[in-house]
């Protein structure tokens, strides 16, 4: 079994519910990690920077869309949670500065305990710090849990790649597997919940192991658009 790739420690396979992970879905999700971040490791840094301000733009096109016919203006407490792209993710500086333009309050993940995430207001300029728990920078200020967000219309998801049908692998940290598992589609407030990848890491339906704990996105960005991965009522 792979280590974790933050902490180096090795954990038994769980689903974050307190069940047991199938040992062949581990294998087959750490072999699928393991091409995808080779391969992204391989895309050319131009091709990686175009392809992320080509994303910045079109997240905020569907945002705008979002935020109704006053074209993306501040509209008393729109929030979108974003995150922080660690190269070679996409990089989301340019989104994030585009997002703020738009008057929206942009929220940024930080790692806590157990696995959990709060989130804190991100704005140019803010002063970032190291995580202790992860390889990632956060922004330094008040921290609120998910539920103490208000007006929260779009998060954004990352990812290594995301299939057809919605499924989605990230880097193996399981912060946003838990996240994503807390917080349901079902869910009476549920907003719609986007992957961000390279074209390259749109992968056909069934490409990554489905486990039953699993929360699917219900759309996932490219450089080219929004590609509806899901046929329900949430705004994608």
């Amino acid at each position: 079994m792979a280590p974790h790739y933050i902490t180096g420690e090795v954990f038994p396979p769980h689903d974050h519910n307190g069940g047991m992970t199938p040992p062949e879905h581990v294998t087959e999700k750490a072999r699928l990690r393991s091409v995808l971040r080779s391969n992204r490791a391989g895309l050319d840094p131009i091709e990686r920077h175009e392809q992320s301000h080509a994303m910045a733009g079109m997240v905020a096109e569907y945002v705008s869309g979002l935020l109704g016919s006053s074209g993306g203006s501040a509209t008393g407490h729109a929030v979108v949670t974003a995150y922080l792209g660690v190269d070679p993710e996409p990089d989301t500086a340019p989104l994030l500065a585009r997002l703020h333009a738009l008057g929206v309050d942009v929220v940024l993940p930080v790692c806590e305990p157990q696995y959990r995430l709060s989130w804190t207001v991100w704005t140019p300029g803010v002063a970032l710090q190291r995580s202790v728990r992860a390889p990632v920078d956060e922004p330094v200020g008040p921290r609120r849990t998910f539920e103490e967000l208000s007006g929260v219309r779009l998060i954004l998801v990352p990812a290594l790649g995301v299939d057809r049908s919605g499924q989605r692998i990230g880097q193996g940290g399981g912060y946003y597997d838990r996240f994503l598992a807390r917080h349901p589609r079902n869910r009476a407030d549920a907003v719609p919940r986007i992957g961000m990848v390279y074209r390259s890491e749109v992968l056909p339906e069934g490409a990554i192991p489905a486990e039953p704990h699993d929360q699917p996105l219900d759309a996932v960005m490219t450089a080219d658009g929004l590609i509806r991965l899901r046929t329900d009522d949430l705004p994608v």
